[in-house]
């Protein structure tokens, strides 16, 4: 057998690492195999020089430089029409060995109307520096190669997406298992395709056949199971790449958990395996770090999509309450740091629960109902003074966590606008009886009208639209919030005012506006910085 390879993470950090086939470190995953642009019958492209199987594009641009290997980055599908080609032998073969020292992945050479062919001279010196090369038909433009290329990358990505949210369903199914951790394991192993181990003192259980570990092997477990150790590693065991990840408690021994394939892990196979390392931490109940992760991934689960998937609900009151008796009710809060210190992480004594999601803005949190009208104030009095404005839902039941998600995030809107934490009006609101759910969202979709749809735009222009409203009108507090140039926000009411050909002096008219927004489906509003649309 070959002598294994191995690489260890840095102490404290997880490296699930995989091959960087471009000299700035882009993946696999961020690109698209050349074989499929090369499959698209739209393009007729045709090989004069063939790539390797595994050959990918990162993106397809357009330059008739002597030397654009500068302007590279590694990847690329270079087009060129041969405008600047040259025609010595020497200044040729510099050229192309440019290209390979900048890792092009295949130079496109389009006929006409500079050359009525690919040069054979061109062909030749790719040839000999086994620089793949394409010729484009006349027919195909080259915006049309960089479109394709552009079409085949997001769809690569919405496979990942929906492969990565199917997985996490799975996993989470199977952690609450009546054997969790084989169920994990197993359930892990058919979505990765690989053999997955777990060990501690002992084995804890496997699936797949796990090959004989070498000495380097016993060694490498040795250090990501100690106290202060690296949380991954991996190392070469022919055929498999292996991938080690740390489980349990930073003071003390931790279970490791092993899996291995021929192929290495691209990111969405990263990110499914970084879903099961937090559900093993979860039910070992041993890591605060590790359990953490889990109940950030347990919240986005809950407060993502109309109704959280019913086997991530029956976890909920376990994540809550433990052994306790489970909650009746539950609320949404979303919480926005406002001091100019850096947002530090928030502490689930404080919020009052472990269900606490940070990695975007706002925080968003879920918690079991007070019970009373004082406690929740007494809550978000105690998250104002150590500097969290904070916003909190009505009660609902767990399947109605999303409609209070949105709620939170409507009331903190209206928080930052006056400053002072908010809880939703006690009595109910007699004009939210006329409406039903349903007929409610389509009403303020018809209101909405162009802004409704789901591109960045629109979702730009109903967020500027939400803080301008919020904000009374100030062009100066809407852009502050924003992180926007005042302007930018003035172009933007002024588009929104055209395109929906209303007076937002109305009072009425914002009034529709506000209702429409708050009743939207599926907007929950965040503030990242607004990409400035008035350009």
């Amino acid at each position: 057998m070959d002598a294994p390879h191995t690489s260890c993470a840095a102490p404290g950090r997880s490296s699930h690492l995989s091959p960087a086939p471009f000299r700035d470190g882009v993946s696999d995953a961020q690109t698209v195999p050349l074989r499929t642009i090369l499959a698209r019958r739209d393009l007729a492209l045709e090989p004069l020089v063939p790539a390797a199987p595994d050959a990918h594009v990162r993106w397809a641009t357009v330059s008739e430089l002597l030397d654009p290997a500068p302007y590279l980055k590694g990847g690329e599908l270079l087009l060129t029409a041969g405008t600047n080609l040259p025609t010595d032998p020497e200044a040729l073969d510099r050229y192309v060995t440019a290209l390979v020292s900048a890792q092009v992945t295949a130079l496109g050479f389009g006929v006409t109307p500079v050359h009525d062919a690919v040069p054979d001279t061109l062909v030749a010196r790719c040839r000999a520096h086994g620089l793949p090369l394409l010729l484009v038909p006349r027919e195909t433009p080259f915006v049309a190669v960089s479109q394709a290329v552009g079409e085949e990358l997001e769809r690569l990505r919405l496979a990942g997406q929906r492969r990565f949210t199917a997985a996490g369903r799975s996993l989470t199914k199977a952690a609450i298992g009546a054997t969790p951790v084989q169920e994990l394991l197993t359930t892990l192993s058919a979505a990765l395709g690989c053999w997955t181990q777990l060990l501690g003192t002992r084995p804890l259980g496997q699936v797949g056949r796990v090959p004989p570990l070498p000495d380097e092997a016993h060694e490498l477990i040795r250090k990501v199971r100690t106290p202060g150790g690296p949380l991954s590693a991996k190392l070469w065991i022919p055929p498999d790449e292996v991938v080690l990840h740390a489980i349990g408690d930073q003071a003390r021994d931790r279970t490791v958990l092993l899996l291995g394939r021929p192929k290495p892990l691209d990111s969405t196979d990263r990110a499914i395996l970084g879903i099961a390392v937090a559900l093993l931490g979860l039910l070992s109940r041993a890591q605060p770090a590790v359990v953490d992760d889990a109940s950030r991934l347990a919240t986005r689960l809950l407060l993502t999509g109309a109704t959280p998937d019913t086997t991530v609900l029956r976890l909920l009151p376990a994540l809550l309450t433990g052994d306790e008796p489970a909650p009746t009710a539950y609320r949404v809060l979303h919480a926005r740091w406002t001091r100019p210190s850096s947002q530090p992480t928030p502490s689930p004594t404080l919020f009052r629960t472990r269900l606490v999601d940070d990695t975007s803005t706002p925080v968003r949190a879920i918690l079991a109902d007070q019970g009373t009208h004082h406690a929740h104030l007494e809550l978000l009095d105690n998250l104002h003074a150590a500097g969290w404005l904070a916003a909190l839902s009505r009660p609902v039941p767990g399947s109605a966590l999303a409609d209070a998600d949105q709620e939170a995030a409507m009331l903190l809107i209206r928080a930052h606008a006056t400053g002072r934490p908010l809880l939703p009006e006690t009595q109910p609101d007699p004009l939210e009886t006329l409406l039903e759910t349903d007929e409610a969202r389509a009403a303020a979709r018809t209101l909405l009208g162009p802004l409704a749809g789901n591109d960045s735009t629109s979702r730009t222009l109903r967020t500027t639209l939400r803080a301008w409203l919020a904000h009374h009108g100030s062009w100066d507090r809407t852009a502050a919030d924003l992180g926007a140039h005042r302007n930018s926000v003035r172009y933007r009411i002024s588009r929104i005012e055209r395109d929906l050909g209303i007076d937002l002096s109305d009072p009425e008219q914002r009034m529709r506006m506000w209702f429409a927004l708050s009743r939207f489906p599926d907007d929950t509003p965040t503030h990242p910085t607004q990409r400035d649309i008035s350009r």
